[in-house]
């Protein structure tokens, strides 16, 4: 089940009288021996009740704010009385990143390895970062910064492995957004129409400076807001999670979103619906628009000067353009090096 089969579900759910009544449905999409029910208590909490074995041993979970995990018998539709692990959302600001929780739990169910008591706690671990996230959002700049990285490396680094996963560089400490053995990538983002050429802000004099080794690209991104768009930042994230079958790989992806900022609650920036007007890459080298270390006086930067910003406008850039999409021949210098 997706996240809009998940909510149509509960949304359609009577809230019993009882406050400790439970009004149930089987979920669809899972394997006829896995019996798993959407719920609604006399609360209005949401639950998802997974039956796991008999033998299954008894959760020991800490309670996370809005999320509460027990394991009980239950008898739920025509399925007889069994052991379930019940999941509860006593938050319903967290109803979305719970919908996102369980949906992430259906598509590991479907595949034909892994025990359901397993599943459940991986996807627990997985979405620890973004359970107590606000729904205050991230921002419009900083959700465009993270949509564009993540469609460079969805399209100009398919196929995503674990490998690539590593060549993405999130933290404070990182020069790059994507750097590997003989290629640095640095990815900028603008909002404009087709015949608008991009601007793009460049925060600091290391952000455009060589690499120690290989060659620098800078990945320019156009989008336009368009509300028939297909794409946002929800779904390149959940596109990317859906690909991963390695568990190490869908952490390494949460833990960045985690630090970016990222959370399954936002409903304004990372929903946004954006459709893509260009993508370009770019070779970064001499004679490239750009103000270096290197390009200062010997001096460098005069006392009381931290820090320097400037914008480079790639109307000026042509004879540094390699390629418009992955397929062009030029983008093969991702892989060659330069």
């Amino acid at each position: 089940m997706n996240l809009e089969e998940l909510e149509t579900s509960w949304g359609t759910l009577e809230t019993p009288e009882s406050p400790d009544g439970l009004s149930s449905r089987r979920a669809t999409g899972v394997p006829r021996g896995q019996p798993v029910y959407l719920a609604v208590d006399g609360r209005d909490h949401r639950h998802l009740l997974i039956q796991v074995p008999d033998s299954s041993a008894p959760i020991i979970q800490p309670r996370t704010r809005g999320l509460e995990v027990n394991s009980a018998r239950y008898r739920l539709g025509a399925d007889p009385e069994a052991l379930y692990v019940d999941l509860v959302c006593i938050d319903p600001a967290q109803n979305p990143t719970f919908s996102a929780v369980a949906e992430d739990i259906f598509r590991v169910l479907v595949r034909p390895h892994g025990r359901p008591r397993d599943v459940i706690f991986g996807a627990l671990a997985r979405w620890r970062t973004f359970w107590s996230a606000g729904a205050e959002g991230m921002g419009p700049e900083k959700a465009l910064k993270l949509f564009a990285e993540l469609l460079f490396m969805k399209r100009w680094l398919a196929p995503v492995t674990p490998q690539v996963m590593e060549r993405w560089t999130v933290g404070d400490e990182a020069q790059y957004d994507f750097q590997w053995s003989e290629v640095a990538v640095e990815v900028k983002a603008a909002e404009g129409r087709a015949n608008e050429e991009p601007q793009h802000l460049v925060t600091s004099l290391e952000q455009m400076d060589d690499p120690d080794h290989g060659r620098l690209f800078l990945f320019s991104l156009q989008v336009r807001e368009d509300a028939v768009a297909a794409d946002s930042l929800h779904s390149l994230v959940q596109g990317l999670a859906a690909g991963f079958g390695d568990p190490g790989a869908l952490a390494d992806l949460d833990r960045k979103l985690g630090l970016r900022g990222y959370s399954a609650n936002d409903r304004t920036s990372a929903a946004r619906k954006l459709r893509i007007v260009s993508e370009r890459l770019y070779r970064v080298e001499n004679g490239f628009p750009r103000i270096t270390k290197q390009s200062l006086q010997a001096g460098g930067l005069p006392a009381g000067v931290s820090k320097i910003g400037y914008t480079v406008d790639l109307a000026v850039c042509r004879p540094w353009l390699v390629a418009t999409a992955p397929t062009d021949a030029g983008a093969s210098l991702l892989s060659a090096g330069g």
